[in-house]
């Protein structure tokens, strides 16, 4: 348990000293699964939720797969960990839902629901900005060196904790203009205390955030997004994720076909040609992959 947020760690990687690899930081609710967060009801029902309760948002395991083999010949084993508010009883439904999946990681971090209640804390329940920001810190203490992607959404204010984040490993900010900074964003004292602390503790190790992905679960326009150190991308659902990756060199051609195919197997309305033409005007993907992918993403009928 990390200083002052109740959290549940769960690491299976051992890293060498000074290890300064990437390694990839996903959310579970809203970016990998559809987690129903909206309302107490949907709350109240995701500790008795069973593994095939849980529905994968379209694309995203592929992507999650492909991330994990990597590019070029060879498996890249690359480090993936997941971040959930759900509880840690949770676990092992979703680690069930990932074998399902085929979706492999080397970590997990889960919000504490009954330490937050005995500390009279319930608002940590619903409280997201806090959280994030100490279980990323906290899992960073066992690679601190290292380069970190993280992946979130647009329901959990996602994009502020990780754009904080990543400016409080770059060092842009004194400790005053931070706390600061965390005030004015509604963070608790304590858990701006406990902000603090993980920050001491990790020191100048190097470590940086790489880049951001943001998935607009909400279905909405991309928006302003918060200041970042770091680039922060906007992507409409599990086939965007896939084409922003190929562009950041994370993934192969081979995981934008088999994340197409995956959301237009669940999305009726699925066009991936306008998905295409989307993410190169917002700088997703360069045009001249984009116009190579067209074929390869297309369906039987259009090829026709």
């Amino acid at each position: 348990m990390s200083p002052g947020y109740p959290l549940l760690i769960a690491e299976q990687r051992d890293y060498p000293e000074g290890y300064a690899g990437r390694v990839f930081v996903w959310d579970i609710d809203k970016t990998y699964l559809d987690t129903r967060f909206s309302s107490l009801r949907g709350m109240a029902r995701i500790p008795v939720e069973f593994a095939v309760d849980k529905r994968a948002i379209p694309g995203m395991p592929e992507t999650l797969r492909g991330l994990r083999r990597g590019v070029g010949k060879g498996f890249a084993a690359a480090p993936i960990y997941f971040v959930s508010a759900s509880p840690p009883q949770m676990r092992r439904v979703i680690e069930r839902k990932m074998l399902l999946d085929g979706v492999e990681h080397d970590g997990l971090v889960f919000k504490d629901w009954l330490a937050s209640l005995r500390g009279l804390r319930p608002g940590r329940l619903t409280e997201q900005l806090g959280f994030k920001l100490c279980a990323l810190l906290a899992c960073r203490r066992s690679r601190p060196a290292s380069r970190e992607v993280l992946f979130g959404d647009d329901v959990e204010s996602d994009a502020l904790a990780f754009s904080l984040y990543a400016r409080l490993l770059a060092g842009e900010m004194s400790p005053g203009d931070a706390e600061q900074a965390l005030q004015e964003a509604g963070v608790k004292r304590d858990d701006r205390r406990c902000v603090q602390a993980l920050l001491d503790e990790l020191g100048g190790s190097g470590g940086r955030v790489e880049r951001i992905f943001i998935h607009l679960a909400r279905g909405g326009e991309p928006a302003d997004t918060p200041p970042s150190p770091v680039p922060l991308l906007q992507v409409r659902d599990g086939f965007q994720m896939a084409l922003a990756c190929l562009g950041a060199g994370y993934v192969d051609e081979e995981t934008v076909q088999q994340a197409a195919r995956a959301c237009r197997e669940r999305e009726p309305d699925f066009d991936p040609r306008r998905l295409l033409d989307d993410a190169v005007s917002r700088r997703l993907l360069d045009g001249e992959r984009a116009a190579g992918l067209k074929d390869l993403v297309a369906s039987p009928s259009d090829r026709g």
